[in-house]
């Protein structure tokens, strides 16, 4: 997908539609609609742990209040932010969640990583965004910036879980 396409998919409106009840969702989504909740850093050290397949509630900070370990590609002074450790025994295509729009970045050392795909939850997931990297073992930063929201809910996933092998 090319830069402009995701940028248009990103900025395109979502139809609104009509939920009675959740959609089912498969994996790496299935614990999505458990319950958790976290204060995003604003700094680097001593950001909370993003553990994958759980999901939490974070409560944000006004972006400007948030030490970035790199400028957010949007939304850097915008809205409102906040930081996680996000750790991998193993290298991985790890998918981030959103239930709202935001800026996801994934930081290792000191590069921000590119994002190779993009996309939406099923409708009535309520996961409004998935932004999917492949990482390599060890300590990233996970960063949200652009959020109109002061909380919003955030999951990572790596794509393999629970999947059949073979």
């Amino acid at each position: 997908m090319t830069i402009l396409a995701a940028l248009l998919l990103a900025a395109a409106p979502v139809a609104a539609t009509h939920c009675t009840a959740p959609a089912p969702l498969a994996e790496p989504w299935t614990s999505w609609t458990q319950s958790g909740r976290a204060k995003a850093g604003v700094q680097a050290h001593g950001a909370p742990a993003l553990i994958l397949g759980k999901p939490v509630t974070a409560t944000l900070t006004p972006a400007a209040h948030v030490q970035f370990a790199v400028p957010p590609g949007k939304g850097a002074k915008d809205g409102h932010g906040g930081l996680f450790t996000l750790s991998l025994k193993q290298a991985a295509r790890v998918g981030i969640a959103l239930d709202g729009p935001a800026w996801v970045d994934v930081i290792t050392g000191t590069q921000a990583i590119a994002s190779v795909e993009h996309g939406h939850g099923p409708a009535c997931s309520g996961i409004r965004k998935i932004v999917w990297f492949d990482l390599p073992a060890g300590r990233h930063l996970v960063q949200i910036a652009g959020s109109k929201a002061a909380d919003v809910r955030v999951m990572a996933a790596d794509a393999l879980a629970n999947q059949p092998v073979g």
